[in-house]
């Protein structure tokens, strides 16, 4: 027979310091609303569906960009490769009014789409432009599950990865 263990309580902090050996890709989620744009980084992001095409973006609702991306419910989600790991640090830590001081931003022209008009980033590998079919509150965050209505950019090879507190990059094994 085994003894019962003593396990701790999973505190936010715990979780926190356990979590941040899990390595995820770095995102750059952008809106715009009522003539203001947002940008924030976002590394808790997934695929959902093939068909259709959908993806899962988790945002912390005290984040700056969270009550534009909720009202305008279209976004873009920016993939950088690990070659602009500076610009995305930059962008991470740049206030959130200076955000859009770093990189070479352009405006989606999809007149009939709902993402007409979404900043993306030129720097970006691939840029999904994404409207917001589905959210639910959970804890300190909304789950946003939105359709991907374009796409541009090509594949990415060699994206930004973000693990520990530090941006890294993905390497192969052999053997």
């Amino acid at each position: 027979m085994s003894a019962e263990q003593d396990l701790p309580d999973v505190t936010a902090d715990l979780f926190r310091q356990l979590w941040r050996g899990v390595g995820a890709t770095a995102t750059l989620v952008a809106t715009e609303h009522e003539g203001q744009r947002h940008a924030m980084m976002a590394t808790a992001v997934t695929s959902v569906s093939l068909d259709p095409p959908s993806l899962l973006v988790c945002v912390n609702r005290s984040a700056s960009a969270f009550r534009a991306l909720e009202a305008r419910g279209a976004f873009s989600l920016g993939i950088l490769p690990a070659a602009q790991q500076d610009l995305g640090a930059t962008i991470a830590h740049a206030p959130a009014q200076e955000r859009f001081d770093h990189g070479d931003w352009a405006r989606l022209d999809a007149p009939k789409q709902d993402c007409h008009q979404l900043p993306w980033l030129r720097e970006t590998a691939t840029t999904l432009f994404c409207k917001v079919e589905n959210s639910l509150d959970h804890g300190t965050h909304c789950l946003l599950i939105a359709r991907i209505d374009a796409a541009i950019g090509e594949t990415p090879t060699d994206p930004l990865l973000y693990m520990n507190g530090q941006f890294g990059r993905f390497t192969e094994m052999h053997g």
